[in-house]
């Protein structure tokens, strides 16, 4: 594998995740998966009729039963694209699964190569239920919260300092970083996931995205995630789910004005190659 030195500009990266976006698209299509644009994509659709101008990534949010669907389906099936989740891979160490264009690779500053051997990619997070009421959903929710820290502070190569987060959950993070040097992933993973199946989304008053970012703020009533229509993203048609408004308030408040221009950066903290195989 032969990698071209000169890091890929954001608009291609924004192309290739357009395209395997496009690929995802069509196979949810042909399968009758359950989809949606979500998080920062999502606000991008509705915001700006596509990516969000600083930003450089995809998220897609699918009902527990059709992330299940996706998976086997990609496992089981050639796809143009590469798939990662951690049943595919023992080296894949994260509860959200991604896909990625082969064509690329990735060269992360902050997190380890081990967990981030991949090309440019998208995001794909499933959607589970959480309980009958927003008090169980929420109890529901916490009962995996530290593990999945732990979890995802396994992929650091070494602590460093929030861009998201504030001052003073810095001890919280590093005292989770030091549990992460001896924890196992396996363990962590498997356990994670049976707690998650534990309530049937579409029986489950409340559901949310459980590895999202926004945490507590990603429990919403199980309709939100249920009915869905076609919304442009860069001249493309995607399924979104039909609360958008209701999603991103939740997520974002306002979410139809503009932060502060000190805040219009990618959160990533990866370089983008071609490579030749």
């Amino acid at each position: 594998m032969n990698v071209i030195n000169k890091p890929l500009e954001l608009e291609k990266i924004k192309k290739i995740e357009l395209n395997l976006l496009l690929q995802l698209h069509q196979i949810c299509k042909e399968q009758g998966f359950r989809y949606s644009l979500a998080g920062g994509t999502l606000l991008g659709a509705v915001r700006h009729g596509g990516f969000i101008p600083w930003d450089d990534d995809i998220d897609v949010i699918m009902p527990r039963p059709d992330y299940d669907r996706f998976m086997q389906y990609c496992l089981n099936n050639k796809t143009p694209f590469k798939l990662h989740y951690y049943k595919e891979s023992k080296n894949y160490i994260l509860i959200d699964a991604k896909i990625s264009d082969p064509s690329t690779i990735l060269v992360d500053q902050v997190l380890t190569s081990k967990s981030l051997n991949i090309g440019v990619f998208i995001d794909i997070f499933a959607i589970d239920g959480l309980g009958k009421d927003e008090e169980s959903a929420k109890k529901q929710f916490f009962r995996t919260s530290l593990k999945r820290e732990v979890l995802n502070a396994m992929t650091w190569k070494k602590f460093f300092r929030s861009k998201t987060k504030p001052l003073y959950y810095e001890p919280i993070r590093f005292a989770v970083y030091l549990m992460s040097r001896f924890s196992n992933a396996n363990k962590l993973l498997n356990a994670i996931e049976k707690i998650n199946r534990e309530v049937d989304f579409d029986t489950s008053q409340y559901a949310g995205c459980v590895s999202g970012v926004y945490r507590t703020k990603e429990i919403m009533k199980t309709s939100v995630f249920k009915s869905f229509i076609s919304m442009k993203f860069e001249d493309y048609e995607f399924q979104c789910v039909r609360d958008y408004d209701v999603y991103l308030k939740q997520l974002y408040g306002n979410y139809m004005e503009l932060p502060p221009i000190e805040k219009r950066q990618t959160h990533h903290t990866f370089k983008a190659y071609k490579v030749e195989r």
